[in-house]
């Protein structure tokens, strides 16, 4: 036998050159891992996809009006003061506002700052259930604050004020954290800059209710606001007055008492808050302790304190209103999470399921009205209404399927997709659909339509926010007709009127030209005048003279 035989014999006797006998492990990361990412795409998918189509309306059309003007530590609208929109909301909008293309004014000056802040606030609290290792509750946690009515729509006008209410959020998760330091003084001051002193009191609030020795008062938490407080009086003395200062502290408290914000809040966090209700179950509250799931209750501790002081203290409505959303979300995202691990009792699940009928009914309900308007009444919508009515059959289906099979984990499956459900109407069929039948962006883009651009237009009474940002020119009002005139120059100016401000014009008042009449939403007739003089562009050219009415 050769050298080659041998060493051929050895290899054979030795070892087993065997394909099918070969075994590939495949390692997934670890759930904390991509956990983070999987939230972060469920964010961008709910709340940034399609986040800044709505036309503005009045909150946040004063906030556009102001965030167009000079940085200030108020908002100016009409050449006025408005104490509700304070610095650092008027300064990040101001960065969105040169970020935006020249031209016309964008909604996402507005839109995007909350929509962006909706997305951190809900990433900050989900971050502390990855920390517990409680990964499904964090993925439901995300469905559910993402695909809120509230996230979904991230407007001022809804009245949740996300911007101030990620800086309060962020400061009470330090709290609950045990952490009454500097960096949590640094969120309230922030809190107070972008919603003067309710977010404060706020916190006051929920330091009082937690009653925990680490998370008490402490030179860190206070300094900051404090620091924050005086900067801004000081800021406000010198740029306004006193009075002025005054008046922006003293707004809130003209505002009336919210008797109805616990049914706001209940609205604004559909689809999935009914869940937050399995929570009275004594045995579901002592499974939920038991997994390390503890900080659900102390927020919904911090969320019932919240509705009960934004419903007698005036003024505190707004940023109460969007904290309670964490504590309502977190509850359904608790029990959602103990329904699909299969722990419920026998007679929470029998209200789980319950639940779960009585939601699936009511969606199925305004599924079958609004698929038929949507595939036959109106075509334009004819291809999402059918892509919304198989999704929303699909989730009937899975309801019917996990009633008859006693399967928890489907009835979850069906909700998280109902989420996307109403993801996609509010995207595709409510914003445009709101934009074209109630908003005031129509109307305002075709006045805007006849001015230059940065042109000034002059009123006389008071017009709705919203029509004034969409018609994207400078809008000031005056005092009197006589007041068109000033400051004096050979300059024609623009002035909207009602049809019987035009007819009662003095006669000792600078004489005005129609230059068009449009109708309002309402049917009711509005007049775009100007004075006799020169027409100037951006530039400084001539564009036109207009000659004096005779």
């Amino acid at each position: 036998m050769g050298v080659d035989g041998i060493q051929a014999a050895r290899v054979e006797g030795g070892r087993k050159l065997r394909v099918d006998e070969a075994r590939v492990v495949l390692r997934l990361p670890a759930a904390s891992a991509w956990c983070g990412p999987a939230l972060v795409a469920i964010g961008l998918f709910f709340v940034l996809f399609g986040g800044a189509d709505s036309d503005l309306r009045s909150a946040d059309a004063r906030i556009g009006l102001a965030a167009s003007t000079a940085l200030s530590p108020m908002g100016q609208v009409f050449g006025s003061w408005t104490p509700d929109v304070w610095p650092l909301r008027l300064a990040v909008s101001r960065l969105f506002f040169f970020a935006e293309e020249p031209g016309r004014p964008q909604s996402g000056t507005v839109l995007w700052p909350s929509a962006v802040a909706g997305m951190v606030a809900g990433w900050l609290v989900a971050r502390r259930l990855i920390q517990a290792g409680k990964i499904r509750t964090s993925l439901l946690f995300g469905f559910a604050w993402f695909g809120s009515v509230a996230l979904l729509d991230h407007s001022s006008s809804s009245g949740v004020d996300l911007v101030a209410g990620l800086a309060t959020i962020a400061a009470l998760d330090r709290l609950l954290a045990g952490a009454s330091d500097w960096r949590t003084g640094v969120w309230a001051s922030l809190a107070f800059l972008s919603g003067g002193w309710p977010p404060l009191l706020l916190l006051v609030v929920a330091i009082l209710v937690l009653g925990r020795r680490e998370a008490d008062f402490s030179v860190g938490l206070i300094a900051p606001p404090l620091a924050a407080c005086l900067a801004w009086l000081a800021w406000t003395v010198k740029v306004g007055s006193v009075a002025v200062a005054a008046a922006a502290l003293a707004w809130p408290l003209t505002q009336s008492p919210d008797w109805t914000l616990g049914i706001e809040v209940a609205l604004l966090t559909l689809p999935l808050s009914p869940f937050a209700l399995l929570l009275l179950s004594p045995t579901l509250r002592g499974t939920i302790r038991e997994n390390g799931t503890a900080m659900v209750f102390d927020w919904l501790q911090i969320s019932a304190a919240a509705i009960v002081a934004g419903t007698i203290i005036p003024g505190l409505a707004i940023v109460c209103r969007t904290v309670a959303l964490v504590g309502v979300l977190l509850a359904a995202s608790a029990a959602l999470e103990a329904a699909w691990s299969g722990v419920l009792s026998t007679r929470t699940r029998r209200w789980f399921l319950g639940t779960v009928l009585a939601v699936t009914a009511i969606w199925m309900a305004l599924a079958l009205y609004g698929g038929f308007i949507m595939t036959v009444a109106l075509p334009y919508y004819r291809p999402l209404g059918i892509v919304f009515s198989i999704l929303s059959l699909g989730v009937f289906a899975m309801v019917w399927r996990a009633v008859e099979t006693h399967s928890a984990r489907r009835s979850v499956a069906a909700m998280v997709l109902m989420t996307v459900c109403l993801k996609l109407i509010h995207w595709g069929y409510y914003t445009p659909e709101w934009n074209y039948r109630h908003g005031l962006g129509p109307w305002g883009r075709a006045i805007g339509q006849w001015l230059l651009p940065n042109w000034t237009l002059y009123t006389v009474h008071d017009w709705p926010e919203d029509l004034a940002w969409a018609i994207g020119s400078p809008v000031r009002q005056l005092h009197s007709p006589q007041h068109i005139e000033y400051p004096i120059s050979d300059e024609s100016r623009y002035a909207l009127l009602l049809e019987s401000e035009l007819e009662n014009w003095p006669a000792n008042a600078p004489k005005l030209m129609k230059v068009a009449t449009f109708a309002d939403q309402d049917g009711r007739t509005r007049i775009l005048a100007r004075t006799a003089g020169v027409l100037y562009t951006h530039t400084g050219r001539v564009f036109g003279r207009v000659e004096p009415p005779k």
